[in-house]
């Protein structure tokens, strides 16, 4: 099929093809069993250690570092992990969008940690942006060698000092709010 392609072409062809992938993500059905339980903020919250959170303690995440987790997904075939975050308050979550700051995730059953892939045309596979807003959501691309993430597991992701366990790979962690159509 590809044998009259260039070179250029070929690899063009394979980029749209990785992005459709990815996509395709966006499109996935959410679970109506996975629930988010919301905490109260009272005086045992406002001593917590924030560097080491839970996924589950989304109102301390959104309190100290500005955003609302949305979860992480398997994608690209299994060979890929996509985080994602929704920027609630710019300022506070200014250390995650740090290009300084490596992203990594860390396989809770064995140790293993899973970085950030550098493709020399495109780059690190984690987006940013100089004008970050309120509500903006941000997507970080894991890689999955040998598809070791399953759908179920347990993950940890630090980003500088940032710092979640026990995120559940395939959970909506914050689903957007229903609206009514009228």
């Amino acid at each position: 099929m590809f044998q009259f392609a260039t070179k250029r072409s070929r690899s063009w062809y394979m980029i749209l093809c990785l992005g459709f992938l990815v996509a395709g993500v966006f499109y996935l059905v959410p679970n109506n069993k996975i629930q988010n339980t919301i905490h109260m903020l009272s005086n045992e919250y406002t001593n917590l250690d924030t560097k080491h959170l839970a996924a589950n303690n989304s109102l301390a995440i959104e309190n100290r570092w500005g955003v609302k987790l949305q979860g992480i997904h398997v994608t690209a075939a299994g060979h890929m992990l996509d985080f994602r975050f929704q920027v609630t308050d710019p300022s506070k979550a200014a250390p995650l969008l740090d290009t300084k700051n490596k992203p990594t995730v860390i396989i809770e059953d064995s140790g293993i940690k899973l970085e950030v892939p550098n493709t020399p045309r495109i780059g690190s596979l984690r987006q940013t942006s100089k004008q970050v807003k309120e509500g903006m959501i941000f997507t970080i691309l894991f890689a999955n060698p040998g598809k070791m993430v399953a759908t179920g597991q347990k993950l940890t992701v630090h980003i500088g000092d940032f710092s979640v366990e026990h995120i559940a790979v395939g959970d909506i962690l914050n689903p957007p709010p229903k609206t009514s159509l009228q």
